[in-house]
């Protein structure tokens, strides 16, 4: 019922008092992020709740999301180095071959060019292999929570979500991130003096 006639309702059957505070609020959530929100606001009207499951919940959900989050800063920080020395380990073992490639009229943007290429190609294909290797593991998640996990208010049906968008941002993030990667070293290919690389073969 809209608000207004709950409200004159209690005004005639209650009194006009009743019709100035709230006894009891039933709510739906979209969605079990916005159940701390709800509780807050409740908190606010003077609403206690009388299962506090769900914002117990709604509290591990967050704690378990933040936890991710900082392994995945984690994760990005060693990768970046990891990335940045691979690049730099491939450079330095085809010095003789960019050289070469300069000698033969490669310019130094065309070096760095193939480089780059190499790491956005390189990242998709990995960013590719991790979704489906996420996608997989979320499956076996979902059926183990299914199976192991007593049900709790706002249980979803699935507890992971693979959105177009998601995927597309993904495949990018990992091409960009990978070409950051091999940045500096892609500069120092294309600083590859072929004199002096092609000297050191004879």
């Amino acid at each position: 019922l809209p608000l207004g006639v709950v409200q004159r309702f209690n005004k005639e059957y209650t009194g006009d008092r009743a019709a100035e505070n709230f006894s009891s609020v039933v709510v739906k959530a979209r969605g079990a992020a916005s159940v701390s929100r709800i509780m807050n606001v409740g908190r606010e009207l003077e609403l206690v709740p009388r299962d506090t499951r769900a914002r117990d919940v709604s509290v591990l959900i967050s704690g378990v999301m933040a936890l991710l989050a900082l392994v995945g800063v984690i994760i990005l920080i060693v990768s970046a180095s990891n990335i940045a020395y691979t690049f730099r380990v491939l450079v330095s073992e085809r010095r003789r071959e960019i050289a070469l490639y300069r000698a033969v009229g490669a310019s130094a943007f065309d070096m760095m060019t193939w480089l780059m290429s190499l790491a956005l190609v390189m990242g998709a294909l990995g960013g590719a292999a991790g979704l489906g290797i996420a996608w997989l593991l979320s499956r076996g998640a979902n059926y183990l929570a299914s199976t192991r996990l007593p049900d709790f208010p706002f249980k979803p049906d699935s507890f992971f979500a693979f959105p177009l968008w998601l995927v597309l941002g993904g495949l990018v993030f990992a091409s960009l991130f990978a070409a950051m990667g091999a940045l500096g070293p892609a500069r120092r290919a294309g600083k590859v003096d072929p004199a002096s690389a092609l000297a050191s073969l004879s």
